[in-house]
């Protein structure tokens, strides 16, 4: 979060950096809840191999530990494209999943790597800093307020 925030800088105002804040402690609280699994950890959309129309692999793993969530909000983020509402719970429909995630959780874990993914952007993708700012003005609703 911190990188994030320092490389996002003054794109966001201070309130935003603030909320985004709060929300990173109350996804601390969801972790000790959630069962962990070895992640891919950089499972983004340029990381995931189709042949024919399937996936066929992913590559380049930056491995970590923590919960399934974390590589499908990843994953999700991992363009700006189609990031709504609705791709995101007929998505979330098809993951299975041992442990129940609320919509309000899963908005959360969506929040944070828009976030992350915007401060990764700047820096080095910024020719999709524009449209993932786009999309941060409607997600940004889903803060946490103070």
């Amino acid at each position: 979060m911190e990188y994030a925030k320092a490389n996002i800088g003054d794109l966001f105002s201070n309130e935003e950096h603030r909320r985004v804040r709060l929300l990173v402690n109350k996804l601390n609280t969801y972790e000790y809840q959630q069962e962990k699994y070895y992640l891919h950890g950089d499972a983004g959309v340029h990381n995931f191999v189709f042949k024919s129309h399937k996936l066929n692999g992913i590559i380049d793993p930056s491995p970590l530990i923590g919960p399934k969530i974390y590589d499908f909000t990843y994953a999700f983020c991992s363009s700006p494209d189609d990031l709504n509402l609705e791709t995101l719970y007929s998505s979330f429909s098809l993951l299975h999943q041992e442990q129940r995630i609320t919509k309000v959780e899963l908005l959360e874990e969506v929040l944070f790597q828009l976030y992350t993914r915007i401060g990764i952007c700047k820096k080095v993708h910024p020719q999709d800093l524009v449209a993932y700012l786009e999309v941060w003005k409607e997600w940004r609703v889903y803060l946490p307020s103070f």
